[in-house]
């Protein structure tokens, strides 16, 4: 299905399962992928980055699956031993980098679902390069997708940040034409 993606577009989901994961959930959602669209360069980061959006501003913004520890860390119980969960989280963050605690208990977890709403994105994403007469699908055609799915995690993360949506939307659109 991925074969039409440029590959900034492609490595933006695989971005997305990684946040996804890191931040405990048990699917891809609209929201991961804005995330790995912010991450990977092309004409969404860009857009993105215009809107004055981050990376950390937008990661803020995500849910939170049902777990703040990784599986198998339990903080009271480290704490009985007088181990502070939060100062080893902080430690690895700073060793390996964000997410690192967080990044190993799911590391066998390689295959996440796509949900709901990141299907319709990735639909409206083929649907607005086709209309626009372009093979590749790039990350601007992803977050076209996104903007234009309606109701979604991204768009609740983008509106939380203070975003001007279709300001955003002509801004990529722009870009896409411009590239294209």
């Amino acid at each position: 299905m991925f074969e039409r993606f440029e590959p900034a577009a492609r490595q933006a989901f695989v971005d997305a399962r990684q946040e996804a994961g890191q931040a405990g959930q048990d699917q891809i959602r609209s929201e991961h992928v804005l995330l790995g669209l912010l991450r990977e360069p092309g004409p969404a980061a860009d857009a993105l980055t215009a809107a004055g959006l981050s990376v950390e501003s937008l990661r803020a913004r995500v849910p939170r699956g049902g777990h703040d520890a990784p599986a198998g860390l339990d903080a009271d119980a480290l704490a009985m031993l007088g181990v502070d969960l939060d100062a080893v989280r902080r430690a690895t963050d700073a060793a390996f980098g964000q997410g690192a605690l967080d990044r190993a208990a799911v590391r066998g977890q390689t295959r996440l679902p796509v949900a709901g709403d990141t299907k319709q994105a990735i639909g409206r994403a083929v649907y607005r390069a086709q209309k626009l007469g372009q093979r590749k699908i790039t990350s601007g055609h992803m977050l076209i997708g996104i903007l234009d799915s309606g109701s979604n995690g991204a768009l609740t993360a983008l509106a939380k940040e203070g975003t001007d949506i279709q300001a955003l939307r002509a801004d990529v659109l722009r870009r896409i034409a411009a590239a294209g």
